[in-house]
């Protein structure tokens, strides 16, 4: 008799363990639901609807999840083949997961840009127009094409520098002298360019490399 009483209730309070189990695990959801907003993206992205629309389906995947764990005790995390109902939602998961992936490898990609320096118009003309951001920094020193020998000013200046980036060392003084244009022609010899001692774009597009 006492035997019989102890299964009654080892089978009875394992029944109360495991519904409370099942309780509390269809009230406390698996944290991996949520899709994790990364820090690295354009928060000023020069299409504002693109960012409206990440955070709202990151949003949406996290809720989806959740919607179906609670009212069908659906995981979406671990997909049942044999449940057509689990195979279509854990589908529907992953297609709302890549949607967001592919609009925060866009804004990312915009906050590099940014992090480079290019403006909020550039980087919409490299991601919109096919632009590439060579391009777009050669535009941005094209005010260097045509310096030669016996010019002087903010420009020479420039020129000096971007010289002295790619390993000698002549003087920044905005003077485009003899020994300026010596070391601008053995850049060019290094580069394999016609050595004229002059800014053409083929020599301003190595010096920007």
């Amino acid at each position: 008799m006492k035997r019989l009483i102890a299964i009654v209730l080892i089978i009875g309070i394992g029944s109360y363990i495991a519904v409370q189990y099942l309780k509390d695990r269809r009230f406390n959801p698996p944290s991996d639901y949520d899709y994790p907003i990364s820090s690295e993206i354009d928060t000023d992205f020069y299409k504002p609807e693109v960012l409206q629309e990440y955070y709202k389906l990151a949003f949406d995947v996290g809720t989806y999840a959740r919607s179906l764990w609670f009212n069908d005790g659906i995981d979406v995390l671990m997909m049942d083949r044999e449940n057509y109902e689990s195979t279509q939602a854990t589908d529907y998961y992953n297609r709302l997961k890549s949607n967001v992936k592919m609009l925060e490898n866009e804004l990312i990609r915009s906050q590099e840009l940014r992090n480079a320096g290019y403006s909020k118009e550039q980087v919409r003309l490299i991601m919109e127009m096919g632009i590439s951001p060579e391009e777009i920094t050669l535009e941005n020193h094209s005010h260097l094409l045509g310096l030669n020998i016996g010019l002087s000013g903010a420009e020479v200046w420039e020129l000096q520098k971007l010289l002295n980036t790619k390993g000698d060392s002549i003087p920044e003084d905005g003077i485009f002298n003899v020994l300026t244009r010596q070391r601008l022609i053995d850049f060019q010899k290094q580069n394999n360019l016609y050595p004229s001692g002059e800014v053409d774009e083929p020599t301003l597009k190595a010096l920007l490399k």
